[in-house]
């Protein structure tokens, strides 16, 4: 027996290597393939001397092509680690100073732009992992008007996608997912984004796991997926797909049934279009272009589990150490008893203030309506269990700090974020 090394441009995901591994086992020569996304190789144990003209052309024919080593590839990955550390520090050290006053005034609306996008990039996955599916559903259902079969398989992916987000982002409510507990779910939710986006970026080889339907499951979605391309498509939101369950772990953390919905439903609308079109641009949609995109997408989650890292930790009470600078506002010492300190509320940003340890506190914000939003308001201390709704004049808060450091405060999101430095 021999064994070859092949580098292959193209592949992206297990179900490359499955396909690959699946067309080279039908040479009579080759016992064995066993293909490696993340490092773009292929190791073929055969019997005798390949024909690599074959070999090439068996490939090229399911979107795949074999290239020579990539010499450049130690120095690319080094220059993606270091623009993921830069992206880290600047993500961290300045993500809570963006200004949040352009969004709307509603809560459950924050970055769905940003979770179109991901779904609109992740797609390509989409159409590795189910494209078949859609194709399939087409051709069975040609009869119908040409764009029928598929916006209606497309519209039960959407379906599902929606439903099921709104029961596990209702599990988080359930839960009680709020306060510090909800900043360390918020944690929990973000790590599993970065590893996602790690193993997307192939930085290194990650065997993330997955959930796997019982067949007490799996036999009702067969018998409904007969039923025509829009069951179809609600049973194929129960795949198991590792993007689809980073987002559902996204919609857990929302903590409530209506975000959570909405969370999965414009992810699931920025699948659509390639998928909707998949019956129109598959021959002119080649592996490496799905390669760049298939990065972008894995870079974008990774910024965005950044981001809900900074929050979680926000959250959850704990202080950034490159996040706590800038000037402070300093108590005044009213009494022996009492010390008092206020500032005015911005629509982006809370001010850092300086207390003293083991004398009760009253914490004056003056909000002005036009400084008023849907982010900054209620604001929250984590660690001393407060979370206070602001309300246009004078707003108090009363507490006792009781040990020196630094107390994160922050506001319901997590995206505003200061502190309170407790001093003797």
């Amino acid at each position: 027996m021999m064994e070859t090394k092949i580098f292959v441009q193209g592949m992206t995901c297990g179900h490359c290597e499955k396909k690959i591994k699946m067309e080279l086992e039908k040479l009579d020569s080759i016992q064995s393939v066993q293909a490696n996304a993340s490092k773009n190789h292929v190791i073929i144990v055969h019997e005798r001397t390949l024909d690599d003209s074959l070999i090439d052309a068996r490939l090229k024919a399911i979107g795949y092509s074999v290239v020579e080593k990539d010499s450049f590839r130690k120095l690319k990955l080094a220059i993606t680690l270091l623009s993921m550390v830069i992206l880290t520090y600047m993500i961290l050290r300045y993500g809570n100073s963006l200004k949040f006053d352009f969004l709307p005034n509603i809560r459950q609306n924050m970055d769905y732009g940003a979770l179109f996008i991901v779904g609109l990039l992740t797609s390509v996955h989409c159409i590795a992992m189910c494209g078949g599916i859609n194709i399939t559903q087409c051709n069975r259902y040609k009869h119908l008007k040409p764009s029928y079969p598929s916006l209606l398989y497309n519209l039960g992916r959407v379906t599902s996608y929606t439903i099921l987000g709104g029961i596990v982002g209702g599990l988080g409510s359930v839960l009680s997912f709020s306060g510090q507990i909800r900043g360390y779910v918020t944690i929990a939710v973000s790590v599993a984004m970065i590893l996602m986006a790690v193993k997307m970026l192939k930085i290194f080889q990650l065997n993330l796991p997955t959930f796997r339907l019982s067949d007490f499951i799996k036999k009702p979605l067969l018998k409904l997926s007969s039923k025509g391309p829009y069951f179809v498509g609600v049973a194929n939101g129960f795949m198991p797909c590792g993007p689809l369950q980073s987002m559902q772990l996204y919609a857990l953390g929302t903590g409530s049934v209506i975000s959570g919905a909405l969370s999965m439903f414009y992810f699931s609308i920025g699948t659509f279009p390639l998928m909707f079109a998949l019956g129109f641009i598959s021959s002119l949609l080649e592996h490496r272009f799905s390669k760049h995109i298939m990065k972008f997408s894995g870079l974008l989650i990774f910024i965005l589990g950044l981001a809900m890292f900074s929050r979680g930790a926000a959250l959850a009470g704990v202080i950034i150490p490159f996040q706590s600078d800038g000037s402070v506002t300093i108590a005044t010492l009213v009494t022996n008893d009492l010390q008092e300190v206020s500032f005015d509320l911005q629509a982006n940003e809370y001010e850092p203030i300086q207390v003293q340890v083991g004398i009760p506190v009253k914490l004056i914000i003056n909000a002005d309506v036009e400084n008023m939003n849907g982010c900054n308001n209620p604001l929250a201390i984590p660690s001393l269990g407060i979370e206070q709704t602001l309300y246009p004049g004078e707003n108090v808060i009363n507490f006792t700090p009781t040990e020196k450091g630094k107390i994160a405060y922050t506001c319901w999101m997590g995206m505003i974020t200061s502190y309170i430095e407790v001093v003797e």
